[in-house]
């Protein structure tokens, strides 16, 4: 329910230091499909301590403003469903080599207005729904990020092809849903040329532009398979992603909506990873809103609605 555009390309990005240690390798597997809640709690909590290693650059050496930023968005998790969970032994490696958001919540229920939370900062009239007919008419950070000559792109998992419309597309359980993509449910991306950044996922892509907004289909995502799959997914997609956004790159994994009202939308997962990012547990509250102030504030946007009063997430600290 997301569309995309980019005025300009970008050329190869530096490639990143050698991430050491990225992967935990673990086989665990999970109960069934997170939306009915069947993944549990439990489990040891990622490091935190001397023992926890950074992904990041070398003693000494300082982030660059030229910041590329992607985002992958899960599906219908609460915090203890993810975090120490043996089902997820990639994400907690993640959580033990970066920022993990202990406090950060989604806005609502059900899925649709937080994917238009996170990047227009309201609901546009959406709340308490997922019918993404009529799409809206408002500012979003799509459009503000073409305004300025910023690239981007929407990179959704077996969407059949960019500008495609259609609710869903695919065969079960891995279905694309218009619900889970915002760039095409504004109406300044979805009827303009910028729906051409809307495109199919084909894996990560050689030069990725400022910044990826990234969406798997609904099994890779966790709302119709295992979290185990999403686990999965990730590991082969995370250490691309931070070894082609480059030095100043970073990645947030996040959740939509959890399965509580805790906040408006449920106590949800994210993590923070890329060079430099502090290894700490991070207990400020945050939200979806303060997601999009973040990415505003990097990218030198004006803030969107509730972004304005949201605080914002530490992408780059100084």
């Amino acid at each position: 329910m997301h569309r995309g555009f980019s005025s300009r390309r970008v050329g190869h990005p530096r490639r990143a230091t050698v991430l050491a240690s990225l992967l935990l390798v673990g086989a665990a597997a999970c109960g069934g499909p997170s939306g009915n809640g069947s993944v549990g709690g439990g489990g040891t909590p990622p490091p935190t301590g001397p023992t926890a290693t950074p992904l990041g650059l070398p003693p000494g050496e300082s982030s660059q403003p030229l910041a590329r930023v992607a985002v992958i968005v899960l599906e219908n998790h609460e915090f203890p469903q993810i975090v120490g969970n043996p089902c997820c032994p990639f994400l907690n490696s993640l959580a033990g080599r970066g920022t993990l958001f202990t406090s950060y919540t989604a806005i609502t229920h059900p899925s649709l207005p937080n994917y238009l939370a996170m990047t227009s900062g309201g609901l546009q009239g959406k709340k308490g729904t997922d019918d993404t007919n009529p799409i809206v008419d408002a500012p979003n950070l799509f459009a503000q990020l073409s305004a300025t000559g910023l690239t981007w792109h929407a990179y959704m998992q077996t969407m059949p092809n960019p500008c495609f419309r259609g609710p869903f597309a695919g065969s079960p359980p891995g279905f694309y849903a218009l619900k889970h993509d915002p760039a095409l449910m504004f109406k300044s991306v979805a009827t303009t040329d910028l729906c051409r950044y809307v495109v199919p996922w084909k894996g990560v892509p050689n030069a990725l532009p400022r910044f990826s907004f990234i969406v798997p289909n609904e099994c890779a995502d966790m709302h119709s398979c295992g979290a185990s799959v999403a686990d999965a997914w990730l590991r082969q997609v995370v250490p691309r992603l931070l070894q082609r956004l480059g030095r100043n790159g970073r990645v947030v994994i996040t959740w939509d909506e959890g399965t509580t009202n805790t906040g408006g939308g449920g106590r949800v997962p994210t993590i923070l990873v890329g060079p430099g990012v502090p290894v700490v547990r991070n207990g400020t509250r945050f939200s979806h809103y303060g997601l999009l102030a973040a990415l505003e504030g990097v990218f030198h946007l004006q803030r969107l609605g509730f972004a304005r009063s949201a605080r914002p997430l530490p992408l780059f600290v100084p």
